[in-house]
């Protein structure tokens, strides 16, 4: 019988013990904007402005955030909705180059090209998108606006497009019924994750000391000798 080293045995349970972490940890996600700034989903009233961001050709979903209370701008409206900016160079923001690290491939030293820029829109609730008349910095929301930021790929500034999402506020959904304590608050998880970890030191120390005795039987020995 071949019996596995006992460094071995340490190798398999480190890897079982991190494998198990890692399944209950589950896979990290990243949050697509500034931590601690605006509220998922459109604003509930007019006590604020809502901003739409939509990558277009860049890929990714539309993002709709609040920007809660009175906006001084449209860039001040961007950044309280929880938005991460970087500006084109020496305009700074009054230039916007990447929302949320996109275009990723931009370096923003300068204006971004006219064929791969973002597009600033305006509108009430309700009402229709407008292209802005004015820079996002000079722009100053009513209360309860909508305020949109649409990427352009391969058009010129007339064929901008606006956001898919119409500039229409919608009810938050409904909050779901908690889940029953009896099956959410116990670490069902955690228990047969540290359970499959302690079987299996016990399988390893099983193997060890049947290994010892094995060694120590005058019987076996006097076998392997060949008397």
């Amino acid at each position: 019988m071949r019996f596995v080293h006992a460094r071995h045995w340490g190798r398999v349970l480190a890897g079982c013990a991190l494998l198990v972490a890692t399944g209950l940890g589950g896979a990290s996600s990243a949050s697509a904007t500034t931590p601690g700034k605006g509220t998922d989903g459109y604003c509930q009233d007019d006590n604020g402005v809502t901003v739409i961001v939509d990558f277009q050709g860049l890929g990714g979903e539309t993002l709709i955030r609040c920007a809660p209370g009175k906006q001084e701008n449209g860039v001040t409206a961007l950044q309280n909705a929880g938005f991460e900016l970087s500006g084109a160079g020496k305009y700074g923001l009054a230039v916007m180059c990447k929302i949320e690290g996109k275009p990723a491939d931009q370096t923003c030293t300068g204006m971004p090209p006219e064929k791969a820029s973002w597009s600033f829109w305006t509108a009430t609730n309700g009402g229709k998108w407008a292209s802005a008349q004015v820079g996002a910095q000079s722009w100053k929301p009513p209360a309860g606006a909508f305020e949109g930021w649409s990427f352009a790929i391969g058009k010129s500034y007339t064929e901008y497009p606006p956001p898919r999402t119409e500039p229409v506020r919608k009810a938050a959904a409904p909050a779901q019924a908690p889940a029953s304590t009896s099956d959410s608050s116990f670490p069902w998880g955690l228990v047969i994750g540290l359970g499959i970890v302690v079987v299996i030191g016990l399988v390893g120390a099983f193997v060890m000391t049947r290994r010892d005795l094995d060694e120590k039987s005058p019987f076996l020995r006097r076998k392997r000798g060949g008397k």
